[in-house]
């Protein structure tokens, strides 16, 4: 009998590990790092002085939304964060990447809660995406981590910029690959003359005449919480199947940025690619500049279970003259459920059935004696 509780132990515990710790890698190992073609890269532009040096490897990651007291159950914190966590690390081993971007609303309710509240946020944010030295991460501001522009205060904009080391607009520049990057705050550029955007305009110029000064030829990566405009979702170039929200048209300076501030945006920056976030789903649309020349953006789905079923994240391989970008998923979070249910249907019938004295036995034993008696 001992010997028989002992194999149900070891079942369920080989169960638990499953869905909780295997099944990440055995999603994850069906994605890699894109690999660059010879045949895609621009000939215009310089190619990098070490011809046999690997290509800079780039994860994006979005909507994370953090849970805090307002609108998160414990069991709901615990299960999402325990997710993502796990998908964060698992990915952080496998792919190893050079560095890591958070293209905003880490958190749920940064947009409302207090200071205190805001630092125990941080810290397990901090905590659940944990890097080492060599890997650099950068984050953005999101509408749920400081509120819409309508919204902004002061203080919730002091604090994201304190933790995160985020203002306005950055230019990060990769030294060895010579390779930038620069990050908007979204919320900063409604177009209208408020001291917000006054700052972030006067930042991004500042930025564009410096890489101007520095007679770079390499454009650079933009990245924004909100997507550039587009008036619906339904030319996106889809991974699964379209759903009615494709079709829903995005409202400006809400769902992505307004017309005029995309394209003073593309018109400043000339970028190479964008990656953006905010709807929680996929999205491949190309923009044209004033030369016509094709500038594609990336919509990276949300991080966590609780948008989406299927989260993901995105894979960027980078030099100077060739870039690729690959979609990687995760675990859906029925899989996980249908897992356990499947699980405990096989474990139960080995118990009733299985085994030399299963527990039907011991119980139909059990039953005859009283009867007996």
């Amino acid at each position: 009998m001992l010997h028989f509780l002992a194999k149900i132990v070891c079942l369920i515990f080989f169960l638990f590990v499953y869905c909780e710790f295997l099944i990440y890698y055995f999603v994850l190992l069906g994605c890699s790092w894109p690999q660059l073609s010879k045949i895609d890269q621009d000939f215009s532009v310089r190619a990098p002085n070490d011809p046999y040096r690997k290509p800079l490897h780039v994860m994006f990651i979005a909507d994370t939304h953090l849970l805090g007291s307002r609108e998160g159950h414990w069991l709901d914190k615990l299960r999402r964060e325990w997710q993502m966590y796990r998908s964060f690390q698992s990915a952080r081993f496998l792919f190893e990447p050079h560095v890591i971007f958070f293209l905003g609303d880490l958190t749920d309710e940064g947009k409302w809660c207090s200071d205190h509240e805001w630092e125990k946020t941080v810290r397990r944010f901090n905590s659940l995406f944990s890097v080492p030295t060599s890997t650099k991460l950068y984050a953005l501001a999101g509408n749920h981590d400081i509120g819409f522009h309508y919204d902004v205060s002061d203080g919730r904009l002091e604090r994201f910029e304190k933790s995160f080391q985020a203002p306005h607009v950055r230019l990060i520049t990769i030294d060895d690959d010579d390779i930038n990057f620069i990050l908007v705050n979204s919320m900063a550029f409604e177009g209208d003359q408020c001291r917000l955007c006054a700052r972030a305009e006067k930042e991004l110029n500042e930025i564009v005449n410096e890489l101007h000064r520095s007679g770079l030829a390499t454009k650079p990566v933009f990245l924004s919480h909100f997507p550039l405009y587009r008036a619906s979702d339904a030319n996106c170039s889809l991974w699964r199947q379209p759903s009615l929200s494709q079709s829903t048209r995005h409202k400006e300076r809400y769902d992505v940025l307004s017309r005029e501030a995309s394209d003073n945006l593309l018109k400043k920056i000339k970028p190479r690619l964008v990656f953006t976030a905010h709807t929680h789903d996929f999205c491949y649309t190309e923009h044209t500049d004033i030369k016509g020349k094709v500038i594609p953006e990336w919509t990276v789905p949300s991080f966590s279970w609780r948008n989406r079923d299927d989260p993901s994240f995105m894979l960027l391989s980078i030099t100077t003259n060739n870039e690729r970008v690959s979609h990687c998923r995760l675990p859906r979070e029925s899989t996980v459920f249908w897992s356990y249910g499947i699980g405990a249907f096989l474990l139960i019938f080995y118990i009733l059935f299985g085994g030399r004295r299963p527990l039907g036995w011991f119980a139909f034993c059990f039953l005859r004696k009283r009867i007996k008696l």
